[in-house]
């Protein structure tokens, strides 16, 4: 199954420090605990929660990067103006942990309106270069780029956070950006040079250019 762009997102890739200070301790091969975060509820001036008004936000869920991810919620909902309209898009590789992740998340944020989804990682099997840095060769890392087959259709956009990231601010002002006609948005990487990926070289070699064929391709 090829991932499909039928749905705008607004894709984002943030690499920082994730700090969670409501978290207790665990380690490795043990099931990790969490203190229960406090109810964060919307102002009067919050808009009814309907399907229009709700803001789609989608993370990648594992053992590994469970801290990160618990730490990324939190900062949501803490800055968030009208938390309770918020909907979390979790996507896990795992079958057999399915239910103790969502165990954890339900015991951390009881209030929490949330999906967990099963995201298959044969899509991807093979398809993963390892010449790039280890912690990039995951499945999971890549469950971003078939969002539009994973989430619901009512979801008609939706943010990605890495689970590795911290929100300072208020998440509806980045849901209101304008894509205009752009399928995808994402911020610039100010340590890649991608210009120096998408050269003529890559333009000229059939192969390669075929993927983008009947396409409008936007580099960022």
């Amino acid at each position: 199954m090829q991932p499909t762009l039928s749905r705008a997102v607004v894709f984002l890739i943030f690499s920082a420090a994730a700090y969670f200070p409501l978290a207790d301790a665990a380690f490795p091969g043990e099931a990790q605990t969490f203190r229960e975060a406090p109810a964060f509820r919307n102002g009067r001036e919050c808009p009814p929660r309907e399907t229009s008004s709700i803001i789609h936000i989608a993370m990648t869920l594992d053992a590994t990067y469970l801290r990160g991810s618990t730490a990324g919620v939190f900062s949501v909902l803490q800055h968030a103006s009208c938390p309770e309209n918020i909907a979390f898009h979790f996507v896990t590789t795992t079958h057999r942990r399915r239910q103790e992740l969502r165990r954890i998340i339900i015991s951390t944020f009881p209030y929490l309106n949330f999906h967990i989804y099963h995201f298959d990682s044969n899509l991807v099997r093979g398809k993963i270069s390892y010449s790039i840095r280890r912690a990039l060769d995951q499945p999971l890392n890549y469950a971003r780029m078939y969002l539009a087959d994973l989430v619901p259709a009512t979801a008609q956009r939706i943010i990605y956070f890495d689970s590795d990231l911290i929100v300072v601010d208020d998440v509806a002002k980045l849901w209101s950006i304008d894509l205009g006609n752009h399928v995808l948005g994402a911020p610039e990487y100010c340590h890649a040079n991608f210009t120096t990926h998408f050269t003529h070289r890559f333009w000229s070699n059939p192969s390669y250019s075929a993927s983008f064929k009947g396409t409008r391709s936007v580099l960022l």
